[in-house]
């Protein structure tokens, strides 16, 4: 999702930019996701909680990596144009 702004110039705009605006819900899905699976990981010795862990994290990393970049930007355009 955020590789698609980076697609070739010949890609329409709608196509390109599209799914940059599924990133946060996304991250909060894999986050609930993880959590609902870590907790029903618990206590059986075939699961692996590594796993459910790493989603949890990169989906946390997607959602604060996504708020950041929206702050910062936020913050550069009221810098730009004050």
């Amino acid at each position: 999702m955020m590789m698609c702004p980076f697609l070739p110039a010949w890609v329409p705009n709608g196509v390109r930019f599209f799914p940059v605006y599924f990133i946060v819900p996304a991250g909060i899905g894999a986050v609930v996701s993880g959590l609902v699976a870590l907790s029903g990981a618990r206590g059986q010795e075939d699961a692996a909680p590594s796993r459910v862990r790493a989603g949890a994290a990169l989906g946390t990393t997607a959602v604060v990596l996504s708020l950041a970049v929206i702050v910062w930007a936020v913050w550069a355009l009221n810098q730009a144009y004050q």
